[in-house]
């Protein structure tokens, strides 16, 4: 080979090289770029709710079983129902936080997100994250970001027990096999627009609970005719929407028992930490003081609405809460105000009880201002220390609690 030849051969050796480290670099950049991009942004027609409004309508529907919770800042993980993609084997769990006016349903009765028992199949209606609130649920790392669901703020969240009997579906069980651990069961009533709404073949088993005029029976109580109501829970078949029945309820006495149970826990619970809403406006005063508006959250017990305005003459205590509803130290950092204006409205929008209450008062907290979270109380309700662990103690505390820690 001449001198000439080799000379040239190098040079073309040199330039390959060359550029496959720049074809690389420029496919590590491609990479990088793509697992630091995330989820890509919701569309500009998308509405993201705002502090201090309630949402238009009522969200985005999705169902599954309810994996982890934290009780204490109102969140949780679901495993999504199916296998979308491949979602059940390799893909996260969907991760949530309540809304401050999200309202959960247990046994056909308000309740809290500690009341609902792990692994209960649930529906829920969820929203993009609030402006401001777009960190509270963590991003998924690079490798599970196509299994992201961007709706991730429950306005509800229900039991099958509560969505359908809220809706008006009920079942008829058509066939009962033992020996197989099946339950053949059809809708009735007011079919559910999201959800089951045809026939379907359930899991039963020994653990199964059967209730029936308030107490536990048998699975040989089951019989074909029956209009029952039921909780489900994870099969084996869960890939394949698939479900175990947990609790199956024979008559309206076990029915409304159960109701009636959840009702009261939920009821004492709200006497205890005080009903939440949050501020609509402050009028501050020339030398201290202000008359400050109020709405209610929605959802709750009728009794509890009732307690207050009964009292309203007597004024409300009112402590100052964070969008998670937990409070410093409700019982000591409060004040009390006179209630000037009682006001109803009828078809309030979702999370709202449609109730403005004007306040005044002589002294003002620092929470006290528009968007932000409260709690009332009246006169009828006790004065209780709750468990230091739900209160805020410090800002560090606070700074804490504003994300979710994924497990």
């Amino acid at each position: 080979m001449s001198h000439r030849t080799r000379r040239a051969a190098t040079l073309m050796f040199v330039a390959a090289c060359a550029l496959s480290v720049s074809a690389g670099g420029q496919e590590k950049k491609h990479v990088d770029a793509k697992k630091a991009a995330g989820p890509p942004a919701p569309a500009a027609s998308e509405p993201r709710l705002k502090p201090g409004t309630f949402p238009p309508e009522p969200g985005t529907y999705l169902s599954g079983e309810l994996v982890v919770i934290d009780p204490i800042n109102r969140r949780g993980g679901l495993r999504i129902d199916g296998d979308a993609g491949g979602r059940y084997h390799s893909g996260p769990l969907h991760y949530f936080a309540l809304l401050p006016y999200a309202a959960v349903w247990y046994n056909g009765a308000p309740a809290e997100l500690r009341d609902v028992p792990l692994g209960t199949h649930v529906h829920g209606f969820f929203h993009l994250p609030p402006v401001g609130e777009e960190q509270t649920i963590p991003p998924l790392p690079a490798e599970s970001q196509r299994f992201a669901v961007r709706h991730n703020h429950a306005v509800t969240l229900e039991d099958d027990f509560s969505y359908y009997q809220r809706r008006g579906q009920s079942w008829q069980v058509v066939g009962v096999d033992l020996k197989k651990g099946k339950l053949d069961v059809a809708p009735t009533g007011k079919l559910v627009t999201d959800g089951i709404a045809e026939k379907a073949t359930f899991d039963i088993d020994p653990v199964t609970r059967v209730w029936k005029d308030r107490r536990l029976v048998d699975l040989t109580d089951l019989g074909v005719g029956q209009v029952v109501r039921f909780n489900l829970g994870w099969s084996q078949g869960s890939r394949d929407k698939e479900f175990t029945v947990a609790d199956v309820w024979l008559d309206d006495a076990s029915r409304a028992f159960a109701t009636e149970l959840q009702r009261r826990r939920h009821v004492r619970y709200q006497q205890q930490r005080w009903v939440p809403g949050w501020i609509d406006s402050v009028e501050l005063f020339d030398f201290g003081g202000a008359e400050i508006t109020i709405t209610l959250f929605g959802d709750m017990d009728p009794s509890l609405y009732a307690d207050l305005k009964a009292t309203r003459d007597t004024g409300f205590w009112v402590a100052t809460a964070e969008t998670t509803l937990r409070t410093w130290f409700h019982r000591g950092d409060r004040k009390v105000g006179k209630v000037l204006d009682w006001k109803e409205t009828a078809n309030p929008p979702p999370g709202s009880s449609g109730i403005q209450i004007k306040l005044k008062f002589a002294e003002v907290l620092e929470g006290y201002r528009p968007g932000r979270c409260v709690r009332v109380k009246c006169e009828r309700w006790a004065f209780v220390t709750m468990p230091p662990e739900e209160r805020v103690k410090s800002l560090d505390d606070l700074k804490r609690s504003a994300t979710l820690t994924l497990p």
